[in-house]
């Protein structure tokens, strides 16, 4: 089971974007039907400029392509800066 979720930031950061609450989705590798939602909202959030990270023993590392075979995703809300 895989499970994929957006990481929180504090309103102030961001006062001009909305940015959904929260967002979890989570998928058994074995239902397509579930695999192709998740890779769905990945690929959606990636393309506004989210970023992906896999959490893993290992420790976490970004990723740019969805893997159903990871157990958890974490997506990071594009921060402005300058």
């Amino acid at each position: 089971m895989g499970v994929m979720r957006t990481l929180k930031i504090m309103r102030q950061l961001l006062p001009e974007w909305t940015l959904p609450e929260k967002m979890t989705v989570t998928w058994d590798i074995g239902n397509r039907r579930e695999v192709t939602y998740a890779q769905k909202k990945f690929c959606e959030y990636l393309a506004d400029g989210w970023m992906a990270f896999s959490e893993e023993p290992k420790g976490r590392r970004q990723i740019f392509t969805f893997n159903p075979q990871l157990e958890r995703i974490v997506l990071i809300p594009p921060l402005g800066g300058g």
